[in-house]
């Protein structure tokens, strides 16, 4: 079975922890480390024959036109994550249009390419913004991958469906969507595969995790972020776990892409979405809003 691979592309500044310390306002103060990043892993991508979705900030895009067209170029799929990396249970209605509109249009008109899918910042499609997923779909987008069935601090939908499922509204239409891994234990979900938790479970958690999710018929979602392979990037000062939770195992990170690139074979999206489409194996299930 294929596996899915994600990439959501922003920098070094952009992430919900260091907001407070970088507003809008002076991020072109900051110095842009994220197309060397970017480089660095299509580079490995290609050496593994790997395919992925990078799910790119619209501010990111405009800054790094050429970054945009390269992915495309090496045939990987470009998304959005937002134009200006804002949690959506932060904005209303009418501010998260502005934004994902804003979003396609820079990144369509950069990749010349039509984009299909999205993902929220910090996974923040949750049970207060299933508005969005109206606004989305109007939108034209074809699926969302924001949704986490997990309980967090700061996102979560701990009763979603597990595996993909289609998102269909009281006027008839529908997107999928495709929530991040997660392994039931206990009759919890806990997770696995990306970001803070790829980087700070031990690899061998995280390969049997993927082994049982694929034995259960899902394709497995791994997502990482370009400043989680970043050893030189400006360190700001965090309380200690907080620090350790956005920091920690950074310099491990690599060696641990490299051993799942070498185990599975990875896919974007885009498609997996004629996969599943067109699969009798992988059921949609289907979620009433």
């Amino acid at each position: 079975m294929k596996n899915i691979l994600s990439v959501d592309v922003e920098e070094w500044f952009h992430p919900e922890a260091l907001q407070h310390l970088f507003p809008r306002d002076t991020w072109d103060k900051q110095p842009f480390r994220v197309e060397t990043l970017i480089d660095r892993l299509l580079e490995v991508f290609a050496r593994h024959r790997a395919k992925a979705t990078f799910f790119v900030l619209g501010w990111v895009a405009e800054k790094h036109p050429e970054m945009v067209r390269k992915i495309v170029k090496e045939g990987h799929e470009v998304a959005s994550h937002s134009y200006s990396h804002r949690m959506i249970t932060k904005m209303s209605p009418r501010e998260f249009k502005e934004d994902l509109h804003r979003s396609l249009d820079v990144l369509q008109n950069v990749s010349g390419e039509k984009v299909l899918g999205f993902r929220a910042p910090t996974f923040s499609i949750t049970e207060k913004t299933f508005w969005a997923y109206q606004i989305l779909i109007d939108a034209g987008l074809q699926y969302d991958s924001s949704v986490y069935p997990i309980w967090h601090d700061r996102y979560g939908v701990p009763e979603a469906p597990r595996s993909v499922y289609a998102v269909h509204l009281a006027n008839g239409k529908s997107i999928l969507e495709f929530p991040m891994p997660t392994l039931k234990i206990f009759g919890k979900n806990f997770p696995f595969g990306g970001g803070g938790y790829l980087r700070l479970f031990p690899l061998r958690f995280t390969m049997r995790a993927i082994r049982k999710f694929n034995k259960e018929g899902y394709p497995a979602i791994v997502y990482m972020h370009p400043w989680e392979f970043d050893t030189q990037q400006p360190k700001v000062k965090m309380g200690r776990l907080q620090s350790f939770r956005h920091y920690g195992r950074i310099a491990q990170n690599f060696s641990k892409l490299e051993r799942l690139l070498t185990t599975y074979e990875w896919t974007s999206f885009a498609k997996y979405l004629d996969i599943v489409q067109s699969d009798a194996r992988f059921p949609i299930k289907v979620l009433n809003l």
